[in-house]
């Protein structure tokens, strides 16, 4: 599933937060070795070519300050050395101020960077930017938590049915039913089946 699926008016909130970066900013959602599982990059392309072709990921003082740390910061606050002129070189491409912020849930990092030419982000920038990647982060991950037995379930609730109803529906027994939802309640923090079809509306975790 695309991140325009899983997160309410995709396209606008990447408008928005380009009116905080808009030199551009990359969008990570849990990293692993292989590689992030959503990637949004909207970076120069000329840049992002660069980047990938002289390998500066590894090389990159602000993405070295998310292996080690949770939370976030600008970029001129991160006091690593920069062997390659990483940062000197984004500069060529209106990457001059920025901030980066880094996030952990389930065992694996998310992150957001943001860049823009003129100036230094605000303190209420940060937060506001924070705040909407906390939100966006607890709906990709908590969509990818859960099987798709979980969320037919959760969509067969949504739809007025009964246990008995989804278990016919799905081919299945009640108690599995049941079963699933117990999980997918666990799952999203939720205290009831209601509050747990409530949450994954509001976070459009459903097809249709």
């Amino acid at each position: 599933m695309s991140l325009a699926a899983m997160i309410p008016n995709y396209n606008a909130e990447v408008d928005r937060l380009l009116q905080y970066g808009p030199s551009g900013f990359v969008l990570a959602f849990n990293l692993t070795f292989r590689g992030p599982e959503h990637l949004h990059s909207a970076y120069p392309e000329e840049w992002v070519k660069i980047y990938q072709d002289k390998n500066y990921f590894i090389l990159d003082p602000i993405n070295f300050w998310t292996f080690s740390h949770i939370g976030e910061k600008r970029w001129s606050e991160i006091k690593l050395p920069d062997m390659r002129g990483v940062l000197t070189e984004a500069k060529k491409y209106g990457l001059v101020y920025g901030a980066i912020f880094s996030r952990k849930r389930n065992d694996k990092k998310s992150l957001l960077s943001v860049a823009r030419a003129d100036r230094e982000l605000t303190d209420l920038e940060i937060e506001i930017i924070g705040a909407k990647f906390d939100g966006w982060i607890d709906m990709v991950v908590g969509r990818t938590l859960l099987t798709d037995g979980e969320l037919d379930v959760l969509r067969a609730l949504r739809d007025g049915l009964d246990r008995q109803e989804i278990a016919v529906k799905l081919g299945m027994s009640e108690s599995g039913v049941k079963q699933r939802g117990v999980k997918a309640c666990a799952k999203l923090n939720a205290k009831t089946l209601t509050q747990a079809v409530a949450i994954a509306v509001a976070r459009n975790y459903f097809d249709n």
